[in-house]
């Protein structure tokens, strides 16, 4: 008589689950990873966008403050100067105000010139007010009245900053000024040959890192210069 053995193949429901189990694990395992690398890769790109905004900020900043000039024309007793170059320091945000030769004339009808006045100031974001935005505002022209009764623009220069702060060097004091005016009559009646701009924001880890620019002004005396009045 011929015995036969049957044998049997497959997988047990034991070593189906662990399988199962296996897989779950290593999926798990290659999803967090795969997580993990997104949130670096937008982390990344989140800091190279901020440091290009803020690099663009100080360049323009940079720029437009090196075509800065005061005008020798200015009446006397005059409140509200036509041209000025005026920074005011204070705790974190710093506000500068002068006049420039840059001004594109953007409305062909309307009443414009080559000259402006530039502010930069701090405000608080309208959308989240713990938010600090640079701010700059140009007037359309050169008036001899309240700033803010010219007509210009404001747009934000640079989002989320945390610091700004000007330096002026006084080449005949030979150091660092923290302010400079020349609107009052007693205060400085030429321009600093440099102004060093600091701005100052927070990396993706809350850790505030400053970006610093020089400005190298070309106008350092009173130039012979009177708006056109047409």
């Amino acid at each position: 008589m011929v015995s036969r053995k049957h044998s049997q193949t497959g997988f047990t429901l034991i070593e189906i689950m662990l399988a199962l189990a296996l897989m779950a694990f290593l999926t798990s395992l290659l999803w967090g990873t795969f997580a993990q690398t997104v949130k670096v890769k937008q982390r990344i790109e989140q800091a190279q966008d901020r440091t290009h905004t803020v690099r663009v900020a100080l360049m323009r900043m940079s720029r437009e403050i090196e075509m800065a000039f005061v005008s020798n024309s200015e009446a006397v007793g005059t409140q509200d100067r036509r041209t000025m170059f005026s920074g005011t320091a204070h705790n974190d945000f710093d506000e500068l105000r002068f006049s420039w030769f840059g001004h594109q004339r953007m409305r062909a009808d309307a009443a414009e010139g080559d000259t402006a006045l530039v502010t930069y100031f701090s405000q608080p974001d309208p959308d989240d007010p713990m938010v600090t935005n640079i701010m700059r505002r140009e007037t359309r022209r050169l008036e001899s009245k309240d700033i803010r009764l010219i007509p210009g623009e404001t747009y934000i220069l640079c989002p989320a900053v945390s610091r700004l702060k000007f330096a002026y060097y006084d080449y005949k004091q030979k150091d660092w000024r923290e302010e400079w005016d020349t609107t009052k009559a007693d205060g400085l009646q030429y321009l600093p040959t440099q102004v060093r701009i600091s701005l100052t924001v927070l990396d993706e880890r809350g850790v505030p890192i400053t970006f610093t620019s020089i400005a190298r002004l070309h106008a350092l005396e009173r130039v012979d210069y009177r708006p056109n009045r047409s």
